[in-house]
């Protein structure tokens, strides 16, 4: 085993511990963090060369979770979520004044998807927060599809990877917009 080779209980240890974890997801391997931590946040930043002003979109549990971080949405939004959720379709939500100061964004909304892909839905048998997922990639480049040369190209002490199976999706989540229903990224 990879000294930088996670198990799923140690992935969790790890994010708790506020380092970034290499994960897998649907399509691609990811950088993740406890979006609660904003130092962590900020080595994701960093490491990515992203400028601040462009957010992340978060994992979390389920909508149930979910629903103490956005505004109240109506029955036919609830529908639509529970209709693609869990699953590899993000949505751009209104969040409400108990999601924490540093993850807000210019539009007052954040990018938010639950996972059904079985690394992610165990990670969150542990892990009680949002999780930030964002390409492994410098920010504009060629996304990184190797836990290992992700480790090797980003050369850092605060990085190790969930040893999971990655999505056999060829294609990022769509995104789509919930007050519009706009498809921001198809």
């Amino acid at each position: 085993m990879n000294k930088n080779s996670l198990d799923i209980s140690s992935s969790i240890s790890w994010l708790e511990s506020g380092k970034i974890l290499i994960h897998p997801t649907e399509s691609i391997w990811g950088l993740g963090c406890d979006a609660f931590n904003e130092l962590a946040i900020e080595k994701i930043f960093s490491i990515k060369k992203r400028e601040h002003n462009k957010s992340f979109i978060l994992l979390c549990k389920s909508l149930d979770f979910l629903n103490y971080y956005i505004d109240e949405i109506n029955r036919e939004d609830e529908i639509l979520l529970k209709n693609n959720w869990p699953g590899p379709v993000t949505f751009l939500i209104r969040y409400n004044k108990n999601l924490p100061e540093h993850l807000h964004s210019e539009n007052g909304k954040i990018a938010v998807r639950v996972s059904n892909h079985l690394p992610i839905k165990a990670l969150f048998k542990g892990f009680n927060n949002f999780i930030v997922s964002t390409s492994a990639n410098l920010s504009g480049k060629k996304v990184l599809d190797n836990p290992l040369e992700i480790l090797d190209f980003f050369e850092s002490d605060e990085l190790a990877y969930y040893d999971g199976e990655l999505g056999h999706n060829k294609r990022p989540s769509k995104i789509i917009d919930l007050d519009s229903k706009s498809i921001i990224r198809d």
